[in-house]
């Protein structure tokens, strides 16, 4: 009994950390300000573990740079979508990998993405913000960058809006 206290309380505060992480995160990067609900469900994940999201998970797979402004636009919206369907955010920063040309699980991500993916320089790049609404390791939406009006600046209200729909109608495929 003791033991399987010890399991749970560690996978708590392993929750917590990213909980914190991430509001921490984007919170103090210079840029457009943000606020981050204390209680959002985002987990932070590797290149390894975004294959696994793609291949089997349900939820939405967010990849996003914390200093980029139109990653930080959209942020707020995603996380209110996610909480109000009740859906796990999976987190990946593509620039936490140092060498995206020669790691294999980066290769893997980019191979599953192809069809979804901006060429840039002649080459498939994954550019962010990226969301992928995820069913049982299939992609059923993505919706890439923010609205069409985005200016660079803090959404208005009508554009966060306008992106809410985008996001919520997306998430409401994965839930049926």
């Amino acid at each position: 009994m003791k033991k399987l206290l010890l399991v749970l309380l560690i996978f708590l505060v392993g929750c917590g950390n990213d909980i914190n992480k991430f509001k921490e995160e984007y919170e103090n990067k210079e840029g457009i300000e943000v606020n981050i609900d204390k209680n959002n469900k985002v987990k932070y994940i590797n290149a390894k573990e975004t294959v696994d999201v793609l291949k089997n998970k349900t939820g939405i797979l967010f990849f996003g740079i914390a200093s980029d402004n139109t990653t930080r636009s959209v942020v707020e919206v995603l996380l209110k979508v996610a909480s109000d369907n009740k859906l796990t955010v999976y987190y990946f920063d593509p620039n936490t990998v140092p060498d995206k040309d020669n790691d294999s699980d980066f290769a893997k991500i980019l191979g599953i993405l192809d069809s979804y993916l901006e060429v840039e320089d002649d080459k498939k790049t994954l550019s962010v913000p990226d969301v992928y609404f995820i069913k049982e390791g299939t992609i059923m939406g993505n919706h890439f960058g923010s609205v069409l009006s985005y200016d660079g600046n803090k959404l208005n209200e009508e554009q966060a809006n306008e992106l809410y729909e985008n996001y919520n109608n997306l998430a409401k495929l994965i839930r049926s």
